[in-house]
């Protein structure tokens, strides 16, 4: 089977790609015998898009800046973002029909369903010539003097002038992210960042999270390495923290998740601070506790922070503190305050691990991003495209990894699609 352009992976950024490539030849009348190939190893497309945002799709953010991205390799990221931008995206997805709702800046189908968005994405594929195949998974890519011949497990063999490889890392593993889109990289030359689990939880080897299992407490996270002995600062968050039974989860765990895991891949030991009551510096909040004492002497120490945390934290950081709970509140010393003090404001965990692949939403490290220019084509193979997860970016929570899914792969698409059209000739909004 040939084709100008095929696509590896159905995912939201080979949609993307495909859209993207398929509209360039509609418009230049150069559609015939599907110029756009587009292959998924499973049963369906976009699987992982139906499981984003809790079933919801929170597809993107208005509050866009390159500092909500990561990459290991200097990943031409920022520029990518500039030539689809998340304004282009949201006219995209009204375009295909999706009415969009707004929620603190985070964006979403009105429908409430990430359904909307794989269906308004697969009608269009429908309108245009490309040609989706499932359940063909390509192992093996090969450089031709037309372009590239491929294989897939089935021995049936394609070929094509521009392949643009969206496979997806290795996060979720059962909505189709295999990592075997890493293989095909490094196959044609391509080095890898050692992909490790991002935008999961940070596992403790302390006993006590079983105690507090459960509570969600407003706070900050720091992550410190640990190095020779000396502990450095790599990254901080704050919101939401859930203590679980086997350490840390919620956004601010997420966020700082993929630094832990690459930091633990490395042989670097972390460990992470938590700040119970990070608007208030350790003096400040000495104070605090000691009018506290004053206006309530008589409550014993189990009783003295209820109002304060939930009362499985209390317990917990009084039990750290090694205050006895019978003690009266006005008995307590300052020397005892002081170290309740320490407990509040930097409660120390090592992290022994992160969550895994099955439990991450995404991966951190894949294809090097220095090899890879600001059109998403390969610096080393030209004719071959890299887009979304399998590239060495990474975004925060909040659609920032769908943004960039969108943008690497209208990009690719688009620009492999350039080579076989006049672009004076097409009307299509395109990037720069």
């Amino acid at each position: 089977m040939t084709a100008k352009i095929i696509i590896i992976g159905a995912g939201a950024s080979g949609l993307a790609a495909a859209i993207a490539a398929g509209r360039i030849f509609k418009e230049t009348g150069a559609e015939e015998d599907n110029p756009v190939i587009l292959l998924e190893r499973m049963s369906s497309a976009g699987k992982k898009i139906l499981a984003t945002g809790n079933g919801r799709c929170n597809f993107t953010n208005k509050n866009m800046s390159p500092v909500c991205f990561h990459s290991d390799t200097k990943a031409p990221f920022s520029k990518v973002l500039e030539q689809f931008t998340q304004s282009d995206t949201e006219d995209f997805f009204r375009e295909l029909g999706i009415v969009i709702k707004e929620r603190d800046g985070y964006l979403y189908p009105m429908s409430g369903q990430a359904s909307s968005m794989l269906d308004v994405l697969l009608m269009e594929i429908r309108q245009l010539p490309v040609k989706l195949i499932t359940q063909c998974e390509i192992k093996d890519i090969r450089r031709t003097k037309r372009g590239f011949s491929l294989e897939d497990l089935d021995g049936r063999r394609y070929s094509a002038s521009r392949i643009i490889v969206a496979a997806g890392g290795r996060a979720c593993p059962s909505l189709g992210s295999n990592g075997s889109g890493y293989a095909l990289a490094k196959s044609l030359g391509h080095r890898i960042v050692p992909p490790v689990p991002a935008l999961t939880g940070l596992y403790s080897t302390q006993k006590y999270f079983k105690q507090v299992a459960g509570v969600r407490v407003d706070g900050q996270i720091t992550l410190y390495s640990i190095n020779n002995g000396e502990h450095l600062p790599m990254v901080q968050d704050r919101g939401e923290l859930q203590l679980t039974d086997y350490g840390i989860s919620g956004i601010p765990a997420f966020q700082v998740s993929r630094f832990a895991s690459r930091s633990l891949q490395k042989g670097i030991a972390v460990e992470a601070s938590l700040d119970f009551m990070p608007d208030m510096d350790n003096g400040r909040l000495f104070m605090f506790l000691l009018q506290r004492v004053q206006v309530r002497p008589d409550k014993k120490t189990d009783e003295f922070l209820t109002g304060m945390f939930n009362q499985k934290l209390c317990a917990l950081l009084i039990r750290l503190s090694q205050i006895d709970p019978e003690k009266p509140a006005k008995g307590l010393t300052k020397k005892e305050l002081h170290r309740l003090v320490t407990f509040i404001k930097d409660l120390r965990t090592p992290i022994s691990k992160t969550g895994d692949f099955d439990r991450a939403q995404v991966c951190a490290g894949g294809v090097d991003g220095s090899q890879i220019n600001i059109h998403m084509e390969s610096k080393i193979v030209p004719g071959l495209y890299f887009t979304g997860e399998l590239v060495d970016v990474d975004g925060i929570c909040g659609g920032y990894n769908l943004q960039w899914a969108w943008s690497s792969g209208y990009v690719a698409g688009y620009n492999a699609a350039l080579s076989y059209s006049d672009s004076s000739r097409s009307s299509i909004r395109h990037p720069v």
